[in-house]
């Protein structure tokens, strides 16, 4: 998934949910596999992501709405969360790992949560 783009703000929080889904399942894959390009470090920078990126580079007047901070606050939470579990993987402890990612984690919680939060955005527009 490239930068995220669109002619209006709902068109880029269409593809920021998108860009989220993959980033899970890239994820999800490397600790299945235990193979991965994601250094840990990689995966709690926030700005190292297609949503991180796009959330960085808004405009002043985006950045003061109320949905701007909830959305980054849940993002950097996500990819703290993300870091976890890739810890667990890249410490070939795979099971944690997956069982981390499972329903009711703080993983799948967050995760929950931050497209709930970029869905009530773009309905609020």
């Amino acid at each position: 998934m490239g930068a995220i783009v669109g002619a209006t703000l709902k068109d880029q929080i269409q593809k920021a949910m998108t860009a989220h889904g993959v980033y899970k399942v890239k994820l999800g894959q490397a600790v299945e596999t235990g193979a991965t390009d994601m250094p840990v470090a990689v995966v709690a920078a926030t700005d190292k992501c297609p949503t991180g990126d796009w959330l960085g580079a808004m405009d002043s007047a985006t950045k003061a709405s109320p949905h701007y901070s909830t959305v980054k606050d849940l993002h950097a939470t996500f990819h703290k969360v993300s870091a976890d579990v890739m810890a667990l993987s890249i410490a070939r402890k795979r099971t944690e790992a997956l069982g981390a990612m499972e329903m009711g984690s703080t993983f799948k919680q967050t995760s929950a949560k931050l497209i709930m939060a970029l869905s009530a955005w773009s309905d609020s527009l």
